[in-house]
């Protein structure tokens, strides 16, 4: 027998059993942001490996252990996306849109790649639906991303998160601050780790984003950030506060946020579910970005949602699986009902048909096993009242529906879905 060929190292399929809960979450996302003004943007997986190290920051741990990079066979050196921004911040420059529009709101999704240590919804190949707004220099656009974020959970059905929020400043502020940082760590560069003391030298506000123990206590002792913002940050941080407390959205400061790319300036921000470590989505403003890839001087701001984990946590509860079995007894139900079936059909119900010449006692039970709480069938005495027997597969509940009144069946039970789904 030949070798059997397995998925690579931190990649992974994605099974029909865990993607209706993803096409569902995605559909709430898509909606909420195009009920915002957002538009649909499509990028390339492939890049040029400078778009990443001009953007996300030569020595972030993306850019110096994480990315996949490759030369072509025209010698280029390209690098498969670890994040989308600066994916958007290219198409945004490359095709002019600046020149569209005052205020452009777009919104993308697909896999990302980094060679991580690949761990529980944590993979080499992970998915991201984001949203990047250009042109809005104003806090509000900030506060703008957070409402989305907190609709979107709330959409889903998660209640129980907040958002740490925190305010890296402007150019200005990171350098005071950066001064101060340095200093502090120097006196305990012996206690921390080698990729931090690298940190140090080349952009100390990386070890903020350190994740071991020992670096991590050392980190709970340094300065932060708060007393070297100037005026206008100081303004912007608290005018998003203040929107954000009329607003009732859960929140708390965080002053040693920093995120882990190096593009982010003044307000930057992660979403945690209670009861789970790591954050869902994150993100924050970047004015800086677009000018240091090519472009006019253009404020923005954006986040990204990560869907593995995100999907992974509502663990296939967010909706009612409305998929629909059909159950024919013989040839001639057969014949008859594929018409009737076909005529009816409306879209967001999954309606699959079973022909196999099996007892109804067997077709119930393969339904049972496959999940599949409704079952329609049609034998020889359903065909001589000109009806279906349906069977609820939960509460073994039986009624008979008319071949003229399935249609509004079927539109029935997608209403229920949709109700559980909490998209209106």
């Amino acid at each position: 027998m030949s070798e059997q060929i397995k998925s690579v190292r931190g990649m992974r399929d994605i099974l029909p059993e865990e993607i209706e809960v993803w096409q569902s979450v995605e559909a709430i996302i898509f909606k909420t942001l195009e009920s915002f003004g957002f538009e649909e943007i499509r990028l390339p997986i492939v890049e040029d490996l400078r778009l990443f190290q001009r953007s996300v920051g030569s020595y972030t741990d993306i850019v110096q252990k994480e990315m996949y990079v490759f030369q072509d066979k025209a010698g280029r050196h390209l690098a498969l996306r670890p994040e989308a921004t600066a994916s958007v911040v290219r198409a945004y420059l490359e095709h002019q849109i600046y020149l569209k529009k005052k205020i452009t709101r777009l919104y993308y999704s697909g896999p990302m790649f980094r060679y991580d240590r690949p761990q529980k919804d944590r993979y080499r190949q992970f998915y991201q639906i984001g949203a990047e707004i250009f042109g809005g220099s104003s806090p509000y656009f900030d506060v703008e991303m957070i409402i989305i974020l907190s609709k979107i959970f709330n959409l889903i059905g998660i209640s129980e998160y907040l958002f740490e929020i925190n305010s890296v400043g402007c150019n200005i502020c990171k350098i005071k601050y950066e001064t101060k940082l340095k200093e502090f760590l120097e006196l305990n560069k012996d206690q921390m780790c080698q990729d931090c003391k690298l940190r140090m030298q080349h952009n100390v506000l990386r070890v903020l984003d350190c994740k071991l123990d020992t670096c991590r206590k050392i980190i709970r002792n340094a300065p932060t950030i708060e007393s070297f913002l100037c005026n206008d940050c100081i303004k912007h941080q608290e005018a998003v506060y203040t929107v954000l407390d009329k607003l009732h959205i859960n929140y708390e400061k965080n002053q040693y946020l920093v995120r882990g790319l190096d593009y982010y300036t003044k307000i930057v921000f992660e979403l945690k579910i209670k009861n789970e470590e790591n954050s869902v989505a994150g993100g924050g403003r970047y004015d800086n970005l677009v000018k240091e890839l090519g472009g006019p001087v253009t404020p923005a701001v954006g986040f990204a949602i990560g869907m593995d984990r995100l999907c992974s946590i509502l663990n296939g509860d967010l909706c009612i699986k409305n998929k629909i079995l059909i159950v024919f007894l013989d040839k001639q139900s057969i014949e008859a009902g594929m018409p009737i079936i076909d005529n009816s059909r409306i879209s967001g119900i999954r309606i699959s048909a079973d022909y196999s010449e099996r007892s109804l006692k067997s077709h119930l039970k393969n339904a049972d096993r496959e999940n599949i709480n409704n079952v329609l069938i049609l034998g020889e005495n359903e065909l001589e009242k000109k009806c279906f027997l349906y069977k609820n597969m939960r509460d073994g509940s039986q009624k008979y529906i008319k071949f003229d009144e399935l249609s509004n069946f079927f539109k029935e039970l997608k209403n229920v879905k949709d109700s559980h789904m909490r998209t209106d």
